[in-house]
């Protein structure tokens, strides 16, 4: 079994890398291979003039905003995926417990709800994915290296009254650093085409319609408005594991003097944008803010066009830069070695990683983990069961009440969303840490001297995965007496499913202590069931988590599957590292 799943995990990262590769955004479009705004206006006009690009780009550029009684929309976005993915200012939306993009369809104006899918502190990014499996129109990437000082350039965005507003301007200089609060953010494009904080987490474009960049608009010293811009390659550059994004044609430097066209009130502009795109555009009430921060540093570099080799190059392999890979590997190693050693851990350690180092949302963080527990625990599983350590009459009925639970849990997480779970998972940490200081204050309080059904052969590697945690195991035997039936197949099963759908985790560091003291099994045992218990539930929430996150366009499968690929044969290594580690290290 254990070789059988190695080869499967190996496919499916060759399998997942391939997916990412090869896969289009605008495969989904029926007779489509483009529908972005530059190959959009390529097709409707021989050469585009600024004012059909006006017509054009406002149905690529949304508002966003929380469902509060009282609060508007915060900040501008771009939508830059076919499948409604949205890249905005990540400050704006920090603070929102429940966000929503309002976007133009064919149909009118429609508010969708979206989800953080990945954050990127550094350069002050969010992704948004709506909540549809509708298309978009959305924007192709500029050529930003062959940007020059001078360049004519268009900031897109929306003002309080919902209307589109847009400036000409040009670019004024290129890696410039910006001070926001003690932290600065680099690689920079300053404009004078950003002038308004209505602007804010808007697109930045090109004369074709492709996307420069998204806006930042910060008060400056005097307390006007200072535009900077973060460029389309370094969005690529953290963005397109999620997104298959589109390369735009390097755009003509024409310079132009800065002209601000406004749109606030135009019947006939709309009227003629709706026969262009096919769809309306007023979008109800926007209160958009700024990033209040230091005094910006001015960056003039001596040279153009702007050469940025921090995010530009490199080996890429399905989307994933080598440095991410290693360090999801590195993450997800030490997931396995925590989970193989102490029995717990592993799993809190892995979603807690993914959020805090990488930035992904707990949208995509649980397919993620769940189809690594499949795996990981699936060989666990397999083997603990050669060692005849797992005891079937007592599991079987455990089983569809752990499936029920990781199918309530799985909602209930996406119900209380990211914050939450984070702080949740905080909690969960600091108990099972705990419950670690206490084992090691008082390893044998309360132990009895019930001796495991089966021994567990030491050169079985995975056998020790889960069913090893001590060098002289032993079980609880003051544990609740709740006689067999549906009640205490209840408490045995149903707990661990919860705390997996709703954080992510594997939910073994719950199952085993109640195996021990509620089921009175041994501890080899208890970690035994476990791990098929963790098996299937996993296998519950892999089922739950794609098909109803493909169905409403909360996720599309192939990001998570190839996320997991990678991931895969790193907690399965480290399983064997903390399983070798438990013989040699003290209890």
């Amino acid at each position: 079994g254990g070789p059988i799943l190695a080869l499967l995990v190996m496919v499916t990262f060759a399998w997942g890398a391939y997916l990412l590769d090869s896969y289009d955004e605008d495969d989904y479009f029926p007779g489509s291979d483009d529908m972005s705004v530059g190959q959009f206006l390529l097709r409707n006009v021989a050469m585009p003039d600024v004012q059909r690009l006006y017509y054009t780009v406002p149905p690529a550029v949304v508002s966003i905003g929380g469902n509060g009684i009282n609060s508007g929309p915060v900040a501008s976005g771009a939508i830059v995926g076919a499948n409604g993915y949205v890249v905005t200012a990540q400050h704006s939306v920090a603070n929102l417990s429940v966000i929503t993009v309002q976007v133009a369809t064919s149909t009118g104006v429609r508010s969708f709800p979206a989800q953080v899918v990945k954050t990127i502190a550094s350069h002050d990014l969010v992704l948004l994915k709506m909540q549809t499996t509708e298309k978009f129109l959305h924007f192709r990437m500029a050529d930003v290296q062959t940007v020059i000082q001078g360049q004519q350039v268009y900031a897109f965005g929306r003002n309080a009254a919902g209307a589109p507003l847009v400036r000409q301007g040009v670019v004024q200089s290129a890696d410039a650093p910006l001070n926001l609060g003690g932290s600065q953010i680099t690689h920079l494009l300053r404009s004078d085409a950003v002038y308004t904080w209505e602007q804010n987490g808007g697109p930045l474009v090109d004369g074709q319609g492709d996307l420069v960049g998204i806006n930042i608009a910060t008060t400056g010293p005097t307390g006007r408005i200072e535009g900077f811009t973060v460029p389309a390659h370094v969005i690529v550059s953290h963005l397109r594991d999620v997104v298959r994004f589109k390369t735009g044609a390097a755009p003509a430097p024409v310079p132009a003097q800065t002209q601000t066209v406004a749109m606030a009130s135009s019947a006939g502009w709309w009227s003629k944008a709706r026969a262009t795109v096919d769809g309306p555009t007023a979008v109800p009430g926007l209160g958009i803010n700024v990033v209040q921060g230091g005094a910006p540093v001015n960056g003039f570099p001596s040279g153009m066009p702007f050469i940025d080799p921090d995010h530009v190059g490199g080996a890429k392999i399905a989307g994933y830069s080598v440095a991410d890979i290693l360090g999801l590997c590195m993450l997800a190693l030490a997931a396995g070695i925590t989970g193989g050693m102490m029995t717990m851990g592993g799993g809190v350690l892995q979603v807690a990683g993914m959020m805090v180092f990488f930035g992904y949302g707990m949208y995509l963080i649980r397919p993620v983990v769940f189809l690594t527990n499949v795996f990981v625990y699936g060989a666990t599983a397999l083997r603990n069961d050669k060692a005849q350590l797992v005891q079937w009459n007592k599991v079987k009925p455990l089983i569809p009440w752990g499936v029920a639970g990781v199918v309530v849990g799985y909602f209930i997480g996406n119900a209380i969303g990211d914050s939450v779970v984070g702080v949740l998972l905080g909690l969960f940490a600091l108990i099972m840490a705990g419950k670690a200081v206490l084992e090691i204050i008082r390893p044998d309080a309360g132990e009895g001297d019930l001796a495991p059904v089966s021994p567990v052969s030491a050169d079985e590697e995975m056998d020790e995965l889960m069913a090893l945690a001590s060098g002289d195991a032993k079980a609880k035997s003051d544990g609740l007496d709740l006689p067999d039936g549906p009640v205490r197949n209840a408490v045995l099963g149903l707990p661990m499913g919860l705390f997996s759908g709703i954080l992510g985790i594997s939910g073994g560091v719950v199952e085993v202590p109640l195996q021990r003291y509620v089921g009175r099994m041994t501890l080899q045992n208890a970690i035994a069931n476990s791990s098929v218990l963790v098996f299937w539930a996993s296998v519950a929430g892999v089922a739950v988590s794609f098909l109803h996150g493909t169905s409403t366009g909360m996720i599309h499968w192939e990001a998570p599957v190839t996320l997991a690929a990678v991931m895969i044969p790193g907690a399965y290594v480290g399983g064997i590292i903390g399983a070798r580690l438990l013989r040699v290290l003290p209890v």
